[in-house]
């Protein structure tokens, strides 16, 4: 079978070549994936299944897209696979993978970056060479390459020999920090002049950052390089310029990528009141265009004028006033947006959902609440669960980050996008997807609570004596109990959640003290205030005695921004009047049968620890 192999290779060999160099003569402004597809139907037609080496080693080499970013963690990959998919076992497939290429592929790229004539081939087989030698051969690839690699770029940038001008200018970047790295002064220099130029011939206005202001990235922000004062400062004039005609604008992110240079360089220089008036101009640009804008929209920009007065103005008075000027305006224009929550119902027949609850109450009144407050109690196991299958159905979704808008339509927090190779540490997704759970399932958690009463014909005396066979219902705050508990059982549910939320946090820190676990810090004034309920629930201690998955339905329920954030908002004043409804007083109702449930067992401890 190599026979055959080799004797397949030679006998094409010529033909191989043939094409490859034909390619290279007819093409003229083309991109790696046009060459990859064009490798790819030739192979196809040729040889089918049956590839030579040297077609393989091709398509490996124009497969892999390049991860331009510079800011890439450590171990990333520049290098990466155009697709990445599960085969029949669940085993994940990479093309091209790393893990192919070879000692035998790098030298074949060698030669071909040496023998290639079109500037995008040779730039692709030399940048091959210079990111795999070490990693591949153990030894760092000849300068050489790399100095092919710049060459390449800068005729390919000089005449526009890319599909996409993007990419170019990815390239430029990536070929001054390896002419840096081989410390090679006169291509540092060509490469200088090339970006200036690169910039005045495609910078296009009406086209977003990406296209330009890549000069000030790679050459004045860049502390690796040194440029004549001339250039920095055409480089400068430039931007200015870019500024003063973007300004007029309806975008004005436009500006924005204009001005925030200009602003950093200027920072950087200590001229400070220069970088201050093109905040404010920019500021002005913002504040001029909100009123013709819809409301959602004109936030968006203010939260965003918000952060670049804070990230540039800590120390500067007028920047610190129009913070405040825009957080006043933020706050008016949330007045004026309304929020109409969407509204859906499900059928689930009567007899079914009677079914379902007698079961979960049947056995003694002990049996019967530990069997509520447990099932209602979401294991993050299965939140996990149910956020991998949603991201298998709906994959888009979880792409992107999202925003948690409280009633007013303020921004609480941010979803990042779903991390699918870690979801146990997502806590972010987990939390949020946990709150719309316990949130759809409180209805029915209403009905078995009311039947649960209804069964043992609890009144307050009666819960109340339940609940206090835990250690941690204090006798003093007694009194808080019985009208809480009175008033949920009366459907009283605004004076039932006033009263209740706040003795879930007094009841969390009792827990504290009775196992030993310190509930003060100490605030900057050398005084103590109390560890805040969130803090408590993420105590090592706390979650070993009540269990990791109850402290993070608690966080959920009354702590998190990315959760139902109960005792914030009730305790803050937030909470609006249908907030105090049977869903949130049954959650809430729920939660003291769950410490009582789960802290018990303390009773006995301490009688055994007291006794002894």
């Amino acid at each position: 079978m190599v026979e055959e192999s080799k004797v397949l290779y030679q006998f094409y060999e010529d033909e191989i070549k043939n094409f490859l160099d034909q390619l290279q003569n007819k093409l003229q402004r083309t991109s790696e994936l046009e060459i990859y597809k064009m490798i790819e139907n030739f192979s196809r037609e040729k040889f089918g299944n049956n590839l030579p080496e040297i077609l393989r080693w091709e398509l490996i080499a124009f497969a892999f897209c390049e991860n331009y970013l510079e800011d890439r963690s450590e171990g990333e990959p520049y290098f990466t696979p155009i697709a990445v998919f599960e085969n029949r076992d669940g085993k994940t497939i990479e093309f091209p993978s790393s893990c192919e290429v070879n000692t035998e592929i790098i030298s074949y790229w060698e030669n071909r970056a040496k023998e290639s004539e079109h500037p995008i081939f040779k730039a692709r087989y030399s940048n091959l060479v210079w990111y795999f030698s070490e990693k591949i051969k153990g030894k760092k690839p000849h300068y050489l390459f790399g100095q092919i690699f710049i060459d390449s770029v800068i005729e390919i940038a000089e005449k526009d020999l890319h599909s996409y001008q993007t990419d170019t200018i990815a390239k430029l970047g990536r070929a001054l920090s390896i002419a840096v790295n081989i410390n090679d002064k006169s291509r540092i220099d060509k490469l200088i002049d090339t970006i200036i130029n690169y910039e005045d011939r495609v910078g296009n206005d009406d086209k977003l950052a990406g296209l330009w202001g890549f000069s000030y990235e790679f050459l004045v922000k860049n502390r690796k390089i040194q440029i004549s004062r001339d250039k920095e400062q055409k480089i400068i004039e430039d931007l200015e310029e870019r500024f003063r005609r973007l300004s007029r604008c309806e975008d004005y992110r436009l500006a924005k990528f204009a001005a925030l240079p200009l602003a950093d360089y200027y920072y950087s220089c200590g001229e400070k009141l220069k970088a201050k008036n093109i905040l404010v101009e920019l500021g002005d640009i913002i504040l001029g265009k909100i009123d013709r804008l819809p409301a959602f929209l004109a936030i968006k920009w203010l939260e965003e004028l918000y952060h670049i007065y804070k990230q540039y103005g800590q120390k500067d008075k007028e920047l610190k006033d129009k913070m405040e000027g825009v957080s006043i305006k933020v706050g008016q224009l949330r007045k004026k947006m309304e929020f109409k929550p969407e509204e859906y119902s499900i059928d689930i027949p009567r007899e079914e959902i009677d079914k379902f609850i007698n079961c979960l109450i049947d056995g003694d009144l002990d049996e019967a609440v530990r069997k509520v407050a447990d099932y209602y109690v979401l294991k993050r196991g299965n939140v996990i669960q149910t956020l991998d299958e949603l991201s298998k159905k709906s994959p888009f979704t979880f792409l992107f980050p999202r925003k948690i808008f409280d009633k007013e339509g303020r921004p609480v927090a941010e979803i990042p996008p779903l991390r699918k190779d870690n979801l146990q540490g997502d806590e972010m997704n987990i939390i949020w997807e946990m709150a719309q759970m316990v949130f759809y399932s409180s209805s029915f958690l209403w009905e078995t609570l009311l039947a649960l009463i209804s069964k043992f014909k609890l009144d307050a005396d009666a819960i109340i004596n339940y609940l206090y066979e835990s250690p941690i219902f204090d006798e003093e705050r007694k009194e808080f109990f019985v009208r809480g508990i009175k008033a949920y059982l009366e459907k009283d549910f605004l004076v039932a959640l006033h009263i209740l939320v706040p003795q879930i946090e007094n009841l969390i820190r009792n827990l504290a003290e009775n196992i030993g676990v310190p509930i003060l810090k100490v605030h900057n004034l050398g005084g103590f205030n109390y560890r805040t309920l969130d803090d408590l629930l993420r105590d090592e201690r706390i979650i070993k005695t009540l269990s990791e998955d109850l402290c993070l339905y608690f966080r959920v329920l009354f702590t998190h921004p990315g959760g139902l954030n109960i005792r914030n908002n009730i305790c803050h004043g937030i909470s609006p009047i249908k907030d105090f409804n049977s869903s949130y007083a049954s959650l809430v109702f729920h939660a003291l049968l769950c410490l009582a449930v789960a802290t018990k067992r303390l009773k006995k401890e301490n009688e055994v620890s007291g006794g002894n």
